[in-house]
Protein backbone atom coordinates (compact mmCIF):
# COMPACT_ATOMS: atom_id res chain seq x y z
CA UNK A 1 0.00 0.00 0.00
CA UNK A 2 2.93 2.51 0.66
CA UNK A 3 3.99 2.41 -2.95
CA UNK A 4 0.30 2.73 -4.05
CA UNK A 5 0.01 6.16 -2.03
CA UNK A 6 3.19 7.27 -3.50
CA UNK A 7 1.53 6.37 -7.30
CA UNK A 8 -0.97 8.13 -6.09
CA UNK A 9 0.53 11.53 -5.37
CA UNK A 10 2.53 11.48 -8.01
CA UNK A 11 -0.36 10.65 -10.42
CA UNK A 12 -2.05 13.27 -8.83
CA UNK A 13 1.37 15.63 -9.34
CA UNK A 14 1.09 16.57 -5.74
CA UNK A 15 3.99 17.57 -3.28
CA UNK A 16 4.11 15.72 0.05
CA UNK A 17 3.11 18.62 1.77
CA UNK A 18 0.56 19.47 -0.81
CA UNK A 19 -1.15 15.80 -0.32
CA UNK A 20 -0.73 15.91 3.37
CA UNK A 21 -2.62 19.33 3.33
CA UNK A 22 -5.73 17.99 1.13
CA UNK A 23 -6.38 15.24 3.85
CA UNK A 24 -5.30 17.41 7.07
CA UNK A 25 -2.18 15.72 8.07
CA UNK A 26 1.07 17.31 7.62
CA UNK A 27 4.42 16.29 5.33
CA UNK A 28 6.23 13.84 7.78
CA UNK A 29 2.83 11.73 7.72
CA UNK A 30 3.10 11.50 4.18
CA UNK A 31 7.01 10.75 3.81
CA UNK A 32 6.31 7.79 6.30
CA UNK A 33 3.36 6.42 4.92
CA UNK A 34 5.16 6.24 1.47
CA UNK A 35 8.00 4.22 2.87
CA UNK A 36 8.13 0.52 2.47
CA UNK A 37 6.35 -1.79 5.40
CA UNK A 38 5.16 1.86 6.98
CA UNK A 39 1.63 1.48 8.94
CA UNK A 40 -1.10 3.41 6.93
CA UNK A 41 -4.41 3.87 9.92
CA UNK A 42 -7.92 3.04 8.66
CA UNK A 43 -8.68 6.80 9.08
CA UNK A 44 -5.93 8.00 7.00
CA UNK A 45 -7.24 5.21 4.32
CA UNK A 46 -10.49 6.46 4.29
CA UNK A 47 -9.39 10.14 4.35
CA UNK A 48 -7.25 9.87 1.14
CA UNK A 49 -9.99 7.49 -0.49
CA UNK A 50 -12.56 10.10 0.06
CA UNK A 51 -10.43 13.20 -0.57
CA UNK A 52 -9.16 11.67 -3.83
CA UNK A 53 -12.34 9.66 -5.20
CA UNK A 54 -9.76 6.18 -4.40
CA UNK A 55 -11.07 2.93 -4.93
CA UNK A 56 -10.35 1.83 -2.01
CA UNK A 57 -9.93 -1.90 -2.76
CA UNK A 58 -7.03 -0.56 -5.36
CA UNK A 59 -5.52 1.27 -2.62
CA UNK A 60 -5.67 -1.82 -0.39
CA UNK A 61 -4.68 -4.50 -2.63
CA UNK A 62 -3.48 -2.96 -5.81
CA UNK A 63 -6.09 -4.62 -8.10
CA UNK A 64 -8.98 -2.30 -9.90
CA UNK A 65 -8.43 0.95 -10.95
CA UNK A 66 -7.19 3.61 -9.21
CA UNK A 67 -9.65 5.89 -9.43
CA UNK A 68 -13.49 5.92 -10.12
CA UNK A 69 -13.92 7.61 -13.01
CA UNK A 70 -16.52 9.72 -12.87
CA UNK A 71 -16.00 10.76 -9.34
CA UNK A 72 -12.54 12.06 -10.68
CA UNK A 73 -13.96 13.97 -13.33
CA UNK A 74 -16.17 15.92 -11.11
CA UNK A 75 -13.26 16.16 -8.70
CA UNK A 76 -11.41 17.90 -11.53
CA UNK A 77 -14.89 19.56 -12.87
CA UNK A 78 -15.32 21.59 -9.43
CA UNK A 79 -11.66 22.44 -8.96
CA UNK A 80 -11.64 24.30 -11.82
CA UNK A 81 -14.69 25.90 -11.10
CA UNK A 82 -13.47 27.13 -8.23
CA UNK A 83 -10.68 28.70 -9.66
CA UNK A 84 -13.45 30.74 -11.78
CA UNK A 85 -14.34 34.30 -11.13
CA UNK A 86 -18.22 34.85 -10.19
CA UNK A 87 -18.91 35.97 -13.54
CA UNK A 88 -17.20 32.84 -15.52
CA UNK A 89 -19.04 30.42 -13.08
CA UNK A 90 -22.06 31.97 -13.79
CA UNK A 91 -20.94 31.13 -17.70
CA UNK A 92 -20.35 27.70 -16.91
CA UNK A 93 -23.75 26.99 -15.45
CA UNK A 94 -25.54 28.53 -18.55
CA UNK A 95 -22.95 26.83 -21.00
CA UNK A 96 -23.74 23.62 -19.20
CA UNK A 97 -27.34 23.85 -19.28
CA UNK A 98 -27.30 24.71 -22.76
CA UNK A 99 -25.15 21.55 -23.80
CA UNK A 100 -27.93 19.51 -21.70
CA UNK A 101 -30.61 21.19 -24.18
CA UNK A 102 -28.87 20.39 -26.91
CA UNK A 103 -28.54 16.68 -25.65
CA UNK A 104 -31.87 15.90 -25.39
CA UNK A 105 -32.84 17.28 -28.94
CA UNK A 106 -29.97 14.37 -30.24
Amino acid sequence: MNGRIRELRKTLELSQKEFAQKIGLKQNAISYMEKSGATVTEQNIKAICSQFSVNEYWLRTGCGKMFFENEKKQREFFDIFDQLSPALQDYLIKTAKDLLETQAKM
